[in-house]
């Protein structure tokens, strides 16, 4: 799943995924993420700290503290300068700076996509 709520940025993410052959629900707002989270099978969210609204902090925290999502990896994406801080802050897996490189997003996914299958 991406949360990201820039069009431009999320249907970029979602291309190279896509064509690393996963399934990608994209959503630009955490309310319908919140949904489709509990309604769907998720095998990781990418989100985006800065969304207008529910920030990407809260987010995480929400789903840290969900019994039937808290494993599922969420990696954090923003060009925020203390990104390494906030992720360690509020429990995400792991984090991308933005602007980041391709080869970079698709090693990150792919890690998660190897430990979950594992």
């Amino acid at each position: 799943m991406v949360i990201e709520d820039e069009p431009v940025i999320g249907e970029m993410m979602c291309i190279l995924l896509e064509m690393e052959g996963y399934e990608v629900i994209s959503l630009g707002d955490t309310g319908l993420a919140r949904l489709k989270l509990h309604a769907q099978e998720v095998a990781m969210v990418m989100l985006d700290l800065g969304l207008k609204g529910e920030n990407g902090q809260s987010m995480c925290a929400y789903i840290k503290a969900q019994d039937d999502l808290k494993n599922i990896p969420v990696v954090l994406v923003s060009a925020n300068q203390e990104l390494e801080q906030i992720t360690a802050e509020i429990g995400a897996d792991d984090y991308i700076r933005k602007p980041f490189e391709m080869e970079h997003f698709l090693q990150k996914v792919n890690n998660y996509a190897r430990l979950k299958s594992a």
